[in-house]
């Protein structure tokens, strides 16, 4: 692998690519259920403007995979794990523009993968922070590329790239703003942005954002809500509360940063001292990026009286720390040929114990009584319901977000509703003879006292009849030497002719 590497440094990406193909193989092999996240993307069945606390971009993309290959968990995987290899890809090319370094290239791209959310959160449950952080390689690649070759072309794309983000995650525009502020301090590079170019790509990223920043207005309540109680979870029980956000951020940034961190103080352990004080313009401008991006958050979360700051919000600014590393052991005048056999193997154990660790829990932890949210029997569940002797749903009303995904999986061709108004698109006169199954369940399996009222509720909020038979069902969880059972309720309705 030594000698191979030293002539095809290229190959880490052909690495990265085998490990992302990896990972969907484990995905789909370890639950037929989904998590949170995941449940929330299945949704995405109609085209809008806007998707409640989330921009858009994410759920077009999985609607456009869904109208090509039908919604499932592997179309859920592929655009997961083809983001992720893209965020790779932009952070290598990245390096290679400002290095020139191929050997380089590939340390920053397996620094991607040391960051939590990326090798962790992300296999587990991440969806739209994952976009993000792919949104700002992108960017961070025609930003350096904008400041190197100034021309029109490149203001347009890096115009482009920063509406895009802004599509993605709404806390993405901190890194522009940043990397302006940025270098502003670099006299020979300050004239980049006092560019009358700026001007034409502060333009295409605005006309980018126009439609959904017009879904923003109007809804500013279903845009902003989710987010800021999250943001301020825990808010009645603490009396400072930007200090206490202040310190949750501190604590988020430093576990973000850790692994990353560690991974390459044990790789460049023996040229650490060099590489602290080394300094060049681009890392300077990288690391300003990065500094500013956080010290804009600490100023949001005392405005904003924030108490809780997650660590996958920060991977958004965190992505930039390989990067800056990887400048910082340039600048050193490292040789970096040596070291990458032995990050290879480190990335390799760190990434790859996490797929099977999941894959663990996935198969084999049933069998100790120890099941999630991914073990739920929703395809036992399908399975029985369709021995009913009704039709294929064409409509399926469900209690959560998190059942109608899941049921999304099971029924690709049925349209799911859950009486959220970011997402559902009811019709307003339901077609005549249409079958819809209305279901739920308690996420911890148990049956609710009064199934016929939560199933009458959920047909109101479609704006259908209550319904009159009222069905359950125990569903035993995959591999439980204990048979343990899952309750399910559910109601078959079918339209009125007209």
């Amino acid at each position: 692998m030594r000698r191979y590497l030293s002539r095809n440094p290229e190959l880490i990406i052909t690495l990265i690519a085998g490990y992302y193909l990896l990972a969907i193989i484990v995905r789909l092999v370890r639950s037929p259920g989904l998590e949170i996240d995941e449940s929330q993307a299945a949704l995405s069945q109609f085209f809008q403007w806007g998707y409640g606390s989330q921009p858009p971009i994410y759920d077009w993309l999985q609607l456009g995979l869904a109208r090509i290959f039908g919604m499932s968990i592997a179309t859920l995987s592929i655009l997961k794990n083809t983001i992720l290899f893209l965020c790779c890809l932009f952070i290598w090319l990245t390096t290679r523009l400002l290095t020139g370094d191929r050997f380089l290239s590939g340390a920053a791209a397996l620094g991607v993968l040391t960051l939590p959310p990326v090798f962790l959160m992300a296999q587990r449950d991440l969806t739209h922070s994952l976009l993000a952080i792919l949104a700002v390689a992108l960017f961070l690649y025609t930003f350096f590329r904008t400041l190197q070759r100034p021309s029109l072309g490149a203001y347009l794309l890096a115009g482009v790239a920063v509406g895009l983000g802004t599509l993605s995650k709404y806390n993405f525009v901190l890194v522009p703003l940043a990397a302006i502020l940025a270098v502003l301090p670099e006299k020979d590079l300050r004239a980049r942005v006092l560019d009358w170019r700026m001007l034409a790509a502060v333009a295409v990223s605005a006309l980018i954002v126009l439609p959904h920043g017009l879904w923003v207005l109007n809804h500013i309540g279903l845009a902003t809500g989710q987010t800021m109680g999250e943001m301020t979870e825990g808010h009645d029980g603490v009396s400072f509360h930007g200090v206490y956000g202040a310190l949750d951020l501190i604590g988020a940034a430093l576990k973000g940063s850790a692994t990353t961190l560690a991974v390459f103080a044990l790789v460049f352990f023996k040229d650490i001292r060099r590489i602290l004080p080394a300094s060049n313009q681009w890392t300077r401008i990288t690391g300003r990026i990065l500094l500013l991006s956080l010290l804009i958050v600490l100023v949001i979360v005392f405005a904003l009286d924030v108490t809780n700051v997650r660590q996958k919000w920060l991977i958004v600014y965190l992505v930039l720390l390989p990067l800056y590393l990887c400048l910082k052991i340039h600048a050193a005048g490292v040789e970096v040929a040596p070291k990458l056999p032995g990050m290879v193997a480190i990335t390799s154990a760190l990434t790859i114990g996490v797929l099977i660790l999941l894959l663990f829990r996935g198969l084999v932890a049933p069998y100790f009584g120890r099941t999630s949210l991914v073990h739920i029997p929703y395809d036992g569940f399908a399975q029985a319901v369709r021995r009913d002797g009704f039709p294929e749903p064409q409509y399926i009303i469900a209690s959560s977000g998190i059942v109608g995904g899941n049921l999304k999986i099971q029924f690709p061709k049925a349209t799911v509703f859950i009486g959220n108004p970011a997402t559902d698109d009811a019709p307003s006169n339901w077609p005549a003879g249409a079958t819809v199954l209305l279901a739920g369940t308690d996420l911890e399996g148990n049956m609710p006292a009064n199934p016929g009222a939560e199933l009458a509720a959920m047909a109101a909020r479609a704006a259908l009849p209550a319904p009159a038979d009222i069905r359950h069902l125990e569903v035993p969880y995959y591999g439980s030497k204990a048979e343990k059972r899952h309750a399910f309720y559910y109601a078959w309705t079918v339209t009125a002719a007209k």
